[in-house]
């Protein structure tokens, strides 16, 4: 596997030299402190097929139940601002202060400070209580959420080698405490190629860290989380408004392999692998023990189903949904925003396709994080029942998914 993962990754080398001697972009912003070196399995994680998950963050359901977990603390500093690239995020302006940021260009980014869609509340809104159960119900999980002024601040985190993505001036309104990700790019991509996802998330109250480097691994992955969970006693701007009970693994194409890597940790209630590679420590299957939801395209022809993520599904121990979107023209650069520095699909199309702002995989997205991190029962729809929205209703084809009993 690991073979043919390197044989597939001189193949992108080669392809992106050509399409960048076309006249293509390259991508821009990669930091390469974080390192790609050493593996390591660290946190404490129970395993078994189907078996909740444990720790400070309470039960995950393995039965089909949402988990509901308490508790919560602080999160980290601030950053700068960076004004909206491709895909636009969801803002109000605004400048955000933290300990060692510098500004942005252009100050907030993207649209206005109005209420998002599907029944959620303004952006001056927020949960009522102090957990993200308290979140309001949506019915359009494609819309902005109740934090409608999420941002991306950049140089944050150690060695300032993240990217965060968190609500600005509604963090932790009428005391909700956010719950945290950590987010994993694909090749040769950083984290402001994927505004128009992270912000999407970001608005609906999770406040995300996305390493920068551009071969996301575990360590770095994990550093990042570890990084927001010391900020709970430290000065900033989000002190005392995270709930780091509550922590999600998720990333695309090689950044998805980092994702099941690190979910490994004892908070992580749920992982999310978009279009991704296997995972590189070895016995990542075994350690997991959170719910995983992947996902593919039968326009994929890099990050092939049957290469890659079905042996991910196949090898998977824990409560797993598997989701293909039935687009010929959705290619492996589906979730990368519309516009950014790697879309050479124009060049390329017939492996890599065109960047398409992962648009149809974000109401899932969101919808997995809403249910098992936060309770949402109005998101069980999406996964539950043999009348599901991806159980092989368009644009999805026929789900995959394990233990069968569990998804009743």
């Amino acid at each position: 596997m690991i073979r043919r993962i390197h044989h597939s990754w001189a193949l992108f080398l080669v392809t992106l030299v050509v399409a960048c001697s076309s006249g293509s972009g390259a991508p821009s912003g990669a930091s390469a402190t974080g390192g790609v070196a050493s593996f390591g399995t660290g946190g404490v994680a129970p395993a078994g097929a189907g078996s909740s998950s444990l720790g400070a963050g309470g039960v995950v359901g393995a039965s089909g139940g949402s988990p509901i977990a308490s508790g919560g603390a602080a999160l980290g500093m601030g950053g700068a601002i960076i004004s909206g690239a491709a895909g636009g995020a969801i803002g109000n302006g605004g400048a955000a202060t933290g300990a060692g940021g510098s500004s942005g260009a252009s100050g907030g980014v993207g649209g206005g400070a109005g209420g998002a869609g599907g029944g959620a509340a303004g952006a001056s809104g927020g949960g009522s209580g102090t957990d993200c159960t308290t979140l309001p119900p949506v019915t359009d999980y494609t819309m902005p959420g109740p934090f409608g002024d999420a941002k991306m601040f950049t140089k944050v985190g150690p060695s300032s080698n993240y990217t965060l993505y968190r609500p600005d001036a509604s963090l932790g309104k009428n005391g909700f405490q956010h719950p945290i990700a950590t987010w994993g790019n694909g090749i040769l991509t950083t984290p402001d190629q994927y505004v128009k996802t992270l912000t999407l998330l970001a608005s609906h109250g999770f406040v995300i860290i996305a390493c920068n480097d551009t071969m996301a691994e575990r360590p770095c992955l994990n550093a990042g989380m570890d990084w927001l969970v010391q900020q709970n006693t430290a000065d900033g701007p989000m002190k005392g408004k995270l709930d780091t009970s509550r922590e999600i693994a998720i990333g695309y194409s090689w950044g998805g392999g980092a994702a099941i890597d690190v979910s490994d940790r004892p908070n992580v209630k749920a992982t999310v692998s978009l279009h991704g590679m296997p995972p590189r420590v070895t016995n990542a299957f075994d350690l997991m023990h959170a719910p995983l939801l992947l996902f593919t395209s039968t326009g994929d022809m890099f990050v092939t189903a049957s290469g890659y993520v079905t042996p991910n599904y196949d090898k998977s121990k824990v409560q797993t949904f598997y989701a293909t979107l039935h687009d010929d023209m959705a290619g492996h650069l589906y979730p990368v925003d519309t516009g950014a520095s790697i879309c050479i699909g124009a060049v390329l199309g017939a492996t890599f396709g065109s960047c398409g702002g992962d648009v149809q995989e974000h109401a899932p997205t969101l919808a997995w994080l809403r249910y098992w991190v936060c309770g949402d029962q109005g998101a069980k729809k999406f996964f539950y029942g043999n009348d599901c929205t991806l159980c092989g209703k368009s644009p999805w084809n026929a789900q995959q998914r394990k233990p069968e009993d569990k998804w009743q």
